[in-house]
C-alpha cells in the first residue's frame, strides 16, 4: 500500500534533530566512512550482553574526536546527537544501530 498523506497528521511540518523519524536503515560501524545521511541513532544492545558501548562521530565533531556512549543491555536508547558515523572500532559487536531519518 502506498503513503497516504491523508493518514499522516504530521505532513508538511518542518524535519528536525526532535521530529519523528519518517524513514530510516541498519547502519554498519565503519572507521572510515560517514553515513550517507546525518541522523539521529537507535541502537538496540541485547540483554545477552554484560555492558556494550557505541563509538560516534557527532556531525561538528573532527575525526580525531569521537565519542564513547554507554548503551544499557536489554533497552533500544535513542541517542541526543546527530551523528555522521558510528565507528567499529570501540563499538560493542552485536548492537542493533538504525538511523532514524
Amino acid at each position: 500500500m502506498p503513503y497516504d498523506p491523508a493518514k499522516d497528521p504530521w505532513r508538511g511540518r518542518a524535519l528536525s534533530p526532535a521530529a519523528l523519524g519518517r524513514a530510516g536503515a541498519p547502519v554498519v560501524p565503519d572507521d572510515a566512512a560517514d553515513l550517507p545521511r546525518y541522523a539521529r541513532l537507535r541502537v538496540f544492545a541485547p540483554a545477552t550482553l554484560a555492558s556494550a558501548e557505541v563509538r560516534i562521530l557527532p556531525v561538528d565533531a573532527a575525526d580525531d574526536a569521537p565519542l564513547t556512549l554507554p548503551v544499557p543491555p536489554g533497552q533500544a536508547s535513542v541517542l541526543e546527537f546527530l551523528v555522521r558515523r558510528v565507528l567499529a572500532t570501540g563499538t560493542t559487536a552485536g548492537l542493533v544501530i538504525h538511523r532514524i531519518d
